[in-house]
């Protein structure tokens, strides 16, 4: 899955750094090895598909660290930078990025920005490495992301705690029981639609270890 791009006038959109993105174990002969945490293998998969030298760089030892995040944040800036763009990235919480076209790329139109912030993700890698880590610190554990939901709805008592996860996914699939639990969160006609309500629930579908 890409980072989620959004293009705007330098409207804040959030993102989310991660520090020190995999958990290592050591092997029967003492090494550690950088692929054994719950992310291990995604982390491994990601490297070994890429083709971009910084991505296998960086994976190498299992870990997206601060530094070489920071590494590439001022990479793509310096990439953008250089198509005419000032690219903003914002670490608040939730991924994402603005871009304010200057005297350089005023005229371009959204499909080309689009292309060129593509572009810039690819070559500096922020794109995969960047997504991963947000991933991992949302869910170090690698747990289903419907379990994570389901306990986030539970603990802010949106939904009852007796739920299984099999209701939940039920649930969700019945276009009807799903309009008589979620209703009030999802559809601002429904009788009891609680706006605050519908903020802590889009909450818990999107980071919902927050």
């Amino acid at each position: 899955m890409k980072v989620r791009r959004v293009i705007a006038l330098l409207l804040p959109v959030l993102v989310l750094a991660c520090s020190g993105c995999a958990m290592r174990s050591e092997s029967d002969s003492g090494q550690t090895d950088p692929f054994s945490g719950p992310w291990g293998a995604s982390l491994q998969r990601v490297r070994d598909e890429s083709d971009n030298e910084t991505v296998r760089k960086v994976l190498e030892d299992g870990v997206i660290d601060d530094a070489e995040q920071a590494q590439i944040e001022s990479d793509m800036t310096k990439c953008m930078a250089d198509l005419g763009y000032e690219w903003i990235y914002i670490d608040k919480g939730d991924g994402g990025e603005a871009v304010n076209p200057t005297e350089h790329a005023r005229g371009k139109t959204a499909q080309e920005t689009r292309q060129h912030l593509d572009g810039c993700g690819r070559s500096t890698g922020f794109d995969p490495l960047l997504e991963l880590a947000r991933k991992i610190r949302n869910n170090p554990e690698h747990k289903d992301i419907n379990e994570l939901i389901l306990e986030c709805l539970q603990r802010k008592k949106l939904i009852d705690k007796s739920m299984t996860l099999d209701e939940y996914l039920h649930m969700l699939e019945d276009p009807a029981a799903r309009y008589r639990v979620l209703g009030p969160y999802e559809d601002p006609a429904y009788p009891d639609y609680d706006p605050l309500q519908a903020g802590v629930f889009v909450q818990c579908t999107t980071s919902p270890q927050r």
